[in-house]
């Protein structure tokens, strides 16, 4: 008997070691990131009722809404930007689910980026990356049993997919993480790469860093047949979770690049958006439609190609986007009706003449 229990007792201590020694792997190889950084803020308001109004999407959101500018015009008391970079769909349903554990949310901005919808590759990077961010709860245990039940164990458990296994890399993340600027959770312990500006506040970046011309972007094709049932699943998740707790839930499309909202695939993505959320009941606004006159643009006031905004247009375009949600502008004459409309104000008086 006493052989049989030893037994038990020498595959427990194995597994702990070996759980250990990946935590220890985890410390040394995985980089303090901005997602660490973005949930831990969305986590503490230092607020009694915390955030009432949270945006989540993607980059572009990141760029184009600021969250301080929602709260001046009175759209919101305490507004917070939960955009990531590379947020998926179904990422941007359980960080939702996430920052109303801690917050009393009573309104979504969800900023719906196609781009995230077509051709969605899944793929382990993708499907874990903001995931194992998140602190342990009811939301990670539901992340796991909705998504990760059929994944190597490895990638439930360990951060292996965002190792950096150099010696200068590993030496240069232990010191990072020996700081107090990690253990208080501050910006300074961030390494950003792509935010092409400061951080301003709220989960904003007010990006500065204009090019001689715009950077290049490879640009996802519209393909509807592409969007995937996880992708709808999600979607519907966040509908329906807003829908269960009193949530209101307004769905945009934020301004892109001009040339490239008329020359590529924004009229599409947009009459598949207006579709939807027509079907769901929720609020939408395909923000590439406004006219000229009321968020005057140019493709000088983006960064890239792909559509990120430069802060001073994001700070115009956040105070429409308050005037929208107060409901205190003629909707009729702030977007053009058709795309039609918005390219020929484009082409004939808004765009840099090359």
């Amino acid at each position: 008997m006493s052989n049989k229990i030893l037994k038990y007792v020498r595959a427990v201590v194995f597994i702990a070691i070996v759980a250990g020694l990946v935590k220890c792997m985890d410390y040394a190889m995985m980089p303090s990131g901005y997602i660490r950084y973005i949930i831990h803020e969305a986590d503490n308001a230092d607020t009694d009722e915390g955030y009432d109004n949270i945006i989540i999407g993607a980059s572009h959101a990141r760029s184009a809404i600021n969250p301080v500018k929602l709260d001046e015009a009175g759209a919101s008391d305490n507004a917070f930007n939960l955009a990531i970079p590379g947020e998926t769909v179904t990422d941007s349903y359980y960080l939702l689910m996430e920052s109303d554990r801690h917050n009393n949310v009573k309104r979504v901005i969800y900023d719906l980026d196609y781009q995230y919808w077509c051709n969605y590759a899944e793929r382990e990077f993708e499907d874990c990356f903001i995931y194992t961010w998140l602190p342990f709860s009811n939301v990670k245990l539901k992340y796991i049993a909705d998504n990760l039940l059929t994944k190597d164990f490895r990638t439930v458990y360990s951060k292996r997919w965002a190792y950096e296994i150099s010696p200068s890399a590993i030496m240069n993340n232990l010191k990072v993480k020996s700081s107090a600027a990690y253990r208080n959770y501050s910006m300074d312990a961030v390494e950003i790469h792509d935010a092409g500006g400061p951080y301003a506040a709220k989960g904003f970046f007010y990006r500065d860093m204009k090019m001689d011309s715009l950077v290049p972007s490879d640009i996802v094709a519209w393909d509807e047949s592409g969007i995937s049932d996880k992708v709808l699943d999600s979607f519907e998740k966040t509908v329906q979770y807003c829908k269960k707790n009193n949530i209101e839930l307004v769905c945009v499309t934020s301004p892109i690049t001009p040339t490239t909202s008329v020359n590529g695939y924004s009229e599409q993505a947009g009459a598949y958006f207006t579709r939807l959320c027509e079907e769901y009941g929720v609020e939408y606004y395909d923000f590439n439609l406004l006219t000229m006159d009321t968020l005057p643009r140019t493709d000088d006031d983006f960064f890239d190609e792909e559509g990120h905004m430069l802060g001073e247009l994001a700070d115009r375009y956040s105070d429409i986007l308050a005037s929208v949600l107060l409901d205190k502008c003629d909707k009729s004459t702030t977007f053009y009706g058709t795309y039609a409309q918005l390219e020929l104000a484009v082409y004939e008086n808004y765009v840099t003449k090359q």
